[in-house]
């Protein structure tokens, strides 16, 4: 499956994220049913929840704007490496600056919160039990995509969560393992080192360009992103013209960027069994 110029790559959850220039969006002119205070934790890395909090007002605009989503974005670059970390199995510091950095968005009024990196979530269960029910799961999210639209995908994402399993230990990891692909340790490297490319803000068509190369390698339809990181590519993605052909990709963070709106959606992750299971807790 060749990426040319009439290629096109689909994001799963509800179409192409058009780009900025020409986006066209149509204003909502009616508040949700029900609004609550997202909290975002974010600089893991800084570049990529900013471009989330641009993607989720992007995706929810409306009129006046006191009716778009209320954000609390804490962007702290400070945290430990996650991979680094978890692979040296010394994850005391991050744990600690995980947990104070949840309580103070709780502590500002947040009611749900979305942490915009997919390694940490392996240190959910060490969290409060009041403050782990306000997570909304991004691996709840992926599940949730891949099933509502079962096909073979890679699965994208960093070398610390490879090493926690923390997709194959989902309770859903039965009906998701048909589905779902992991790169050989040659091209692991290779996306890892993607990622951290994109982490300090290099251009993300080279890692737009790889996509089709992998798909054919792996004989997928799709790919899962599962690191935030990835959520950089989507301008480059939408911008690349439109054709017949193209592969589903996953991205967890556009999922949640579409779904504010939604009033039946805005539940807290960890209410569900899935995360508590997924996680070990």
């Amino acid at each position: 499956m060749a990426l040319t110029s009439s290629s096109r790559i689909v994001n799963n959850a509800g179409g192409p994220l058009q780009p900025m220039a020409s986006d066209g969006l149509r204003l909502a002119r009616s508040a949700p049913a029900r609004r609550f205070r997202l909290g975002i934790l974010g600089g893991m890395g800084p570049l990529a929840s900013a471009e989330f909090l641009k993607t989720v007002y992007r995706l929810n605009l409306a009129e006046p704007e006191q009716r778009m989503p209320i954000c609390i974005h804490i962007s702290d670059p400070s945290f430990p490496d996650r991979s680094e970390a978890i692979l040296a199995g010394a994850t005391e510091e991050l744990a600690a600056s995980f947990s104070r950095a949840l309580e103070e968005l709780a502590d500002l009024g947040a009611e749900r919160l979305l942490v915009a990196c997919i390694t940490i979530h392996h240190l959910l269960p060490g969290l409060r039990e009041p403050l782990r029910r306000k997570i909304i799961s991004l691996i709840d999210l992926i599940a949730d995509d891949v099933l509502a639209s079962p096909r073979p995908r890679l699965l994208l994402a960093t070398h610390g969560t490879r090493a926690t399993r923390l997709f194959e230990r989902h309770s859903r990891w039965e009906q998701l393992a048909p589905w779902l692909r992991f790169p050989e340790a040659e091209d692991q490297r290779a996306v890892h080192d993607w990622i951290y490319r994109l982490k300090i803000g290099e251009a993300p068509a080279g890692c737009c360009n790889r996509l089709a190369e992998l798909a054919l390698k792996y004989g997928v339809d799709g790919f899962v992103f599962a690191c935030t990181e990835l959520h950089l590519c989507q301008q480059e993605i939408a911008a690349r013209p439109a054709g017949e052909d193209g592969f589903d990709v996953i991205d967890p963070l556009l999922t949640a960027a579409r779904r504010l709106q939604d009033p039946g959606w805005c539940y807290a992750g960890s209410e569900r069994p899935e995360l508590a299971e997924a996680t070990g807790a």
